[in-house]
């Protein structure tokens, strides 16, 4: 025993993991302890240190939480928490076991799960989200104002380590070797899953494609956005464990068992799994709202981080509807203007949109970079980036900070689902290789190439500055040209719609058409003969008046 304890020694996602059953533990207890009856999921069985765990503080956060962020302005009821998608995590999770098990269609070792691997998908299904913050998905996944939660190091310490509370429930109840392999599970990301050896299966049961997280998610999000749509599960009737190499990974049998036939019901069934993934992404997750708020959201939070003014730590211990508050009483003009505006769903109005269709023509004239790569490293993964370029626009335009707002979300918007393992022709693959089925092929493809195009960079404004729409649109035209000619056109067009700005405010326009037109075009001109970075928006106003205040020989205008 002592060998074997020695064997798992740290939680470094470079260790080896020991192999299954040879892990000292003090004892599993899967014994229900407790019951909590939750919508959508009925009753969810607690053993006793699922119901300890349930009872920290650090769990309890998750009820201030809400799953899908500012998703209740467009779909009033959507309030359900982490909180209660983490229990219904749990219970996806013990299902899907259960099916895996049940399936005498399976092998034994096909259907083997052991009480130590149950207890750790359990906890792991249970816990998947208690690294969130307020507004989790939005501030990470979509602005990239913070890193991930799942990808996190020092937030996965503050609630997990040895020395927190659940690290602690955890070690006491089932000793430091389990601990530590539900540590090195836990941190083990997708695309090192080959660290994991058998215990691949675990995360794909909690975390990967068909997974627990998932397939509760779904049926919630739907159940309390009042969405009517298909939720049957029935293909988890054909889930089992498929030995591959060194590794144990969740499969879904599409091919029956001895036979050349395909399982044309379940593919259909996946195929509808897919299609009610795309739906709920297109009328909540993309919804236009949707998209503003968190806009608007991201925008405060990056000046207040900015400022020096918040730190992701102070959002550990919070939940959504203090966070809003304290943005509301910012001492920062525009994030106390944003958080004021979410509290009343004020929201700021789109005006600007440009899709993939954009990015493949931007790409055919300008070979020589990766547009999209481009676009994703200037306005995805740099919040700051993103920020200081709506803000040098509106410098321009004369809009205060905050008002105009990029938004540019990750393009890696394919659907995880259709990379969910099946067996189909004697062959493991993904989903997405069977598009060439004769029946269903030509809907999954279809379904793909939809959710695709739900990508788009958008800029939104702010309702009482909805007469500079035209100045912005140009504005956002030569700040997303890659083209050189194309920028340059896009450029003076822009710049047009300042000096006609500058010179109405300084009264410097009481001219004749032709003649105004003359002192436009100089101006202009004499703003791109300055090299971009120059181009501050005081400098850029002062060329305009430049321009226009000079001496010839009838006047000084």
């Amino acid at each position: 025993m002592a060998n074997t304890k020695s064997r798992v020694a740290t939680v470094s996602s470079g260790d080896a993991i020991p192999s299954q059953g040879l892990l000292v533990t003090r004892g599993i207890d899967l014994k229900p302890h407790k019951t909590s009856r939750i919508a959508v999921s009925g009753d969810v069985m607690l053993n006793r240190l699922e119901t300890n765990i349930i009872d920290t503080p650090d769990f309890q956060r998750l009820r201030r939480i809400r799953q899908l962020g500012t998703t209740y302005l467009v779909f009033p009821t959507a309030l359900h928490t982490r909180f209660d998608h983490s229990l219904g995590t749990l219970e996806m999770a013990a299902r899907m076991i259960r099916a895996i098990r049940d399936n005498r269609h399976n092998s034994d070792d096909e259907r083997n799960i052991s009480e130590e691997d149950e207890q750790l998908i359990r906890l792991l299904a249970l816990l998947h989200d208690v690294t969130h913050i307020p507004f989790g998905h939005t501030l990470e996944d979509e602005c990239s104002v913070f890193d991930r939660h799942d990808a996190n190091a020092r937030r996965i310490n503050r609630f997990l380590d040895s020395g927190s509370a659940i690290g602690t429930l955890i070690k006491t109840a089932l000793g430091e070797s389990f601990y530590q392999r539900f540590m090195k599970t836990y941190l083990t990301s997708k695309k090192d899953l080959a660290l994991l050896g058998e215990d691949a299966y675990i995360y794909d049961i909690v975390n990967n494609t068909v997974c627990a997280d998932l397939l509760d998610y779904l049926r919630r999000d739907c159940y309390f956005c009042n969405l009517v749509l298909d939720m049957e599960y029935r293909f988890l009737n054909y889930l089992y464990l498929l030995r591959t190499g060194s590794e144990r990974r969740v499969v879904i049998r599409l091919w029956k068992k001895g036979t050349s036939s395909p399982r044309p019901d379940v593919l259909s069934e996946l195929v509808r799994l897919l299609d009610n993934r795309y739906l709920l992404g297109e009328r909540v997750y993309f919804h236009r709202a949707k998209l503003v708020s968190g806009a608007m959201l991201a925008d405060a939070v990056q000046r207040e981080k900015n400022a020096g003014l918040l730190s992701e730590e102070d959002l550990w211990e919070i939940g959504d509807d203090v966070f809003l508050a304290r943005l509301a009483d910012s001492k920062l003009e525009p994030v106390s203007v944003i958080g004021r505006a979410l509290q009343n769903r004020h929201l700021w109005k789109q005006i600007y949109e440009r899709n993939r269709n954009w990015i493949d023509t931007e790409q055919s004239e300008h070979r020589d970079i990766d547009v999209m790569a481009q676009t994703m490293e200037l306005w995805w993964k740099d919040a700051k980036r993103r920020q200081e370029d709506q803000d040098y626009l509106s410098g321009c335009i004369g809009l205060p900070a905050g008002r105009l707002l990029l938004y540019c979300p990750d393009e890696r918007m394919n659907l995880k689902l259709a990379e969910m393992k099946v067996l189909w022709n004697g062959s493991l693959q993904e989903l997405a290789k069977c598009a060439d089925e004769p029946v269903v092929g030509p809907k999954l493809r279809t379904i793909l190439e939809s959710h695709r195009q739900l990508w788009a960079i958008r800029g939104f404004l702010a309702p009482e500055h909805l007469d500079q729409t035209e100045a912005c649109k140009e504005g956002l035209n030569y700040l997303l040209s890659f083209d050189p000619h194309s920028r340059d056109l896009a450029a003076r067009d822009f710049y047009s719609k300042v000096v006609a700005r500058v010179a109405a405010s300084a009264r410097l326009n009481d001219l004749p058409h032709s003649e105004f037109q003359r002192y436009e075009d100089d101006a202009v001109s004499r703003i791109m003969a300055n090299t971009a970075s120059n181009r501050t928006p005081a400098v850029v106003e002062e060329i305009i008046k430049n321009a226009f205040t000079r001496t010839d020989d009838n006047s000084t205008t």
